[in-house]
């Protein structure tokens, strides 16, 4: 069997809680090998081994003791383990309930905030001193009076010591240099900040001084992905944002880049599939978007 004609698993956890969930998995690289968002944020702790993680159009190089921080809505994946054995674990958690246990002194959000605005981070900490402080998770909570409370109680423990550890610049990880990826992140930014704007393959190549042809195969093969298709879903993806603080699809189409209510409407209900009316009537999305495999 070729590599190219190998399967790849589509299997990825979406979320059932409303508050947080914890996977603690060795197992070979094969659920998170599609580029995907949903709309809580992850947690990713490597604890043995070594890969490499794909974030919002960057590349970086983990090991023990590497923690990354994806914001609800970026585009990741593990792109592949580069060790034998990949021990790591994944939190699940909802940005409403950080910000719900949160204090004016503790604001337990801020590991995925960068200056104020949301952004997504990795660091690298101590990997004795993760695997002893995510160990205190490993044990869940049975049906005891109280045993649920201690649990959470652990669990936003661990949370302050992982914003403690964002605090300290030190620890950040820089993203491996790839020259064609700088571009691409470049550009997904770009998108990202101009949604109602014009996101035309033809400008954007002229903002970027770039040729279009060139543009469009480089964006595909990083991140497996036509650029419409992801101007799209960033598109669409806001409109969840607008749609929660709006409460109208008339009230957020235009802001989204969109020009046509009925084709705002209809793009909606294909990549969610539900309309947006159903939308609403859900307190939270837990749908989780799949992209092709990255190369």
């Amino acid at each position: 069997m070729t590599h190219q004609d190998q399967p790849r698993a589509v299997i990825v956890n979406s979320m059932i809680s409303d508050r947080f969930e914890i996977y603690h998995v060795d197992s070979q690289v094969v659920e998170h090998a599609q580029l995907h968002y949903h709309d809580f944020h992850e947690i990713n702790c490597v604890l043995q081994g070594t890969g490499v993680f794909h974030l919002g159009g960057k590349e970086y190089t983990t090991g023990p003791g590497t923690v990354t921080f994806a914001h609800s809505n970026d585009l990741h994946n593990i792109v592949r383990q580069s060790s034998d054995y990949y021990e790591r674990a994944y939190i699940y958690v909802r940005d409403d309930f950080l910000a719900s246990r949160s204090t004016s002194n503790t604001n337990l959000t801020a590991c995925f905030s960068n200056n104020g605005k949301p952004a997504s981070r990795v660091i690298t900490m101590d990997p004795d001193a993760l695997r002893r402080e995510f160990a205190t998770l490993d044990e869940k909570p049975g049906d005891g009076y109280g045993e649920d409370l201690e649990y959470e109680q652990r669990f936003l423990n661990f949370m302050v010591t992982l914003n403690k550890a964002v605090a300290d610049s030190s620890t950040d990880v820089a993203p491996v240099n790839k020259p064609v990826s700088s571009l691409i992140t470049n550009v997904m930014e770009y998108v990202s900040e101009n949604l109602d704007g014009d996101c035309s393959l033809d400008h954007i190549a002229s903002r970027f001084f770039i040729n279009k042809y060139y543009l469009s195969r480089q964006f595909k093969k990083s991140t497996g992905l036509n650029l419409h298709e992801f101007i799209l879903k960033r598109r669409l993806l806001r409109s969840k944002e607008l749609l929660r603080e709006y409460g109208s699809a008339q009230n957020v189409y235009r802001q989204c880049g969109f020009a046509s209510y009925t084709h705002f409407l209809r793009c909606f209900k294909q990549e969610f599939h539900m309309t947006t009316k159903e939308f609403l009537s859900r307190n939270d999305s837990t749908d989780v978007v799949y992209f092709t495999a990255h190369e």
